[in-house]
């Protein structure tokens, strides 16, 4: 059930996010699984009971049984928004922090320049973490060990990143969370 600024199930509770606080009708949250059925309730119960420490969760089960869809759902019923990051071996830090790219052309002088301007872009995970977003990470036993140490600081009592190309220091604010998934090994 909810209480005025959050969700509350089996004694623990979960503070409404931003989109809920934007006024969303409760037609838009409400979830459209059941969370009636026995396992999903008590992976519901696990799932808020972690969450409240304030430090990033892993979910680890077999393909299919519901860990991502599990968050997402909970995200949507307490108005957080979610960004939910597939990785590989493939995956590289600057997909998560960011790169200087080609700046798009602006006025004919600089389309005609043989110089390509370039900025900053910031990558996904940064671009989660400034909006205060949950951040689902898939399938994180497949990420390169590089990606998981330029994480580290985000995922330890830190609760911060440093981008060393542009040097800058982010805080991970309040409504930030990181759940991580995988199947067993």
């Amino acid at each position: 059930h909810s209480k005025k600024n959050s969700l509350c199930y089996e004694g623990f509770s979960i503070r409404h996010g931003p989109v809920f606080q934007e006024g969303l009708d409760t037609n838009t949250r409400r979830s459209i699984y059941s969370l009636l059925n026995p396992t999903t309730r008590y992976n519901l119960f696990k799932l808020m009971r972690a969450m409240v420490l304030d430090r990033a969760i892993l979910l680890e089960g077999l393909p299919g049984v519901g860990k991502t869809s599990l968050v997402l759902e909970l995200a949507k019923i307490t108005g957080h928004r979610v960004t939910r990051i597939n990785l590989s071996d493939q995956t590289d830090i600057s997909d998560f922090f960011g790169a200087d790219l080609p700046l798009p052309e602006g006025n004919e002088e600089e389309k005609t320049s043989a110089f390509l301007k370039f900025g900053w872009s910031d990558g996904t995970f940064v671009s989660a973490l400034k909006r205060g977003d949950w951040v689902i990470l898939d399938e994180l036993n497949l990420a390169p060990q590089p990606v998981l140490e330029g994480l580290n600081s985000c995922l330890d009592h830190r609760r911060n990143i440093f981008i060393p190309e542009i040097n800058l220091h982010l805080a991970c604010p309040d409504t930030f969370r990181v759940f991580a998934t995988q199947n067993p090994v």
